[in-house]
C-alpha cells in the first residue's frame, strides 16, 4: 500500500524539490505500486497535492491522467467533420488491430506530443513560482498506446527545471520497470526508483 506520508514529507523537502538533485541528473522518479491498487492510489494522489497546495508550501503541482490527456487530444483532432475518437470507434469494429497502429502511429508522429508539451510549458513558465512537480498517472489505462518509457523520452528535453514523479502500476525488478508485473518497459534506466529512495530515508 501506498505510503502517502512518506511521499509527502520527501516532496515538501525543499532540497528535494531542487531539479537538479537526483541520479544522471535526471529529475524523472518512478513509484511503483501494485496494478489492483490503482484507484486507492488515484485518491492518495489527491491528497498528496491537497496537502502541498497548503499555505506552508504553496506548491501547485501539475497533475495528469495520460490515458485522459490521450482521449481528450483524440477527440479534438477532426478530419472531413468527424473526431479522430469517433473514426478510431468505428475503424475498430472492423480491424481492431490496424485501429491499434493507427492509435500509436498518431501519438509518436502526430501532434499528441507537440500539445502535451506546449501544456506543459505554459505551467511551468519561469515567472511562476511554487511549480516544481509534474505528476503523471494512467499509464495502465494508457497501455499499449503510451509507454512510459516512450513518454519519458518525448518529454526529456523539458525536464530541467521541474522534477517527474510517475506513478506506474508494476514492479521494478533486476534493473527492469514491468507494467502489471509482466510487460518489460524498455530505457527507463535514468529514471529514480523513488521507492527505493522511500525506503533510505527511514
Amino acid at each position: 500500500m501506498i505510503n502517502i506520508d512518506k511521499i509527502y514529507d520527501l516532496m515538501a523537502d525543499k532540497g528535494f524539490q531542487e531539479p537538479r538533485t537526483g541520479n544522471l541528473f535526471f529529475p524523472a522518479y518512478i513509484y511503483t505500486y501494485p496494478p489492483e491498487e490503482e484507484y486507492e492510489i488515484r485518491r492518495q494522489i489527491d491528497l498528496l497535492i491537497e496537502k502541498l497546495k497548503r499555505p506552508n508550501h504553496y506548491l501547485d503541482c501539475m497533475v495528469v491522467n495520460i490515458y485522459h490527456e490521450l482521449i481528450e487530444y483524440l477527440k479534438n483532432e477532426s478530419f472531413t467533420g468527424d473526431t479522430l475518437f469517433d473514426m478510431l470507434l468505428d475503424k475498430e469494429k472492423e480491424d481492431p488491430d490496424e485501429t491499434l497502429s493507427w492509435v500509436i502511429d498518431e501519438v509518436n508522429h502526430g501532434d499528441f506530443y507537440n500539445r502535451f508539451e506546449a501544456k506543459i510549458k505554459e505551467h511551468f513558465k519561469p515567472d511562476k513560482e511554487k511549480r516544481v512537480y509534474l505528476i503523471i498517472y494512467g499509464f495502465g489505462s494508457a497501455f499499449p498506446y503510451i509507454r512510459a518509457s516512450d513518454f519519458l523520452k518525448k518529454i526529456e528535453s523539458l525536464i530541467k527545471e521541474f522534477k517527474v514523479i510517475l506513478f506506474y502500476p508494476g514492479e521494478y525488478k533486476d534493473s527492469n520497470y514491468s507494467l502489471f508485473s509482466m510487460l518489460n518497459d524498455d530505457n527507463m534506466y535514468r529514471a529514480n526508483y523513488l521507492n527505493r529512495q522511500l525506503n533510505q530515508e527511514n
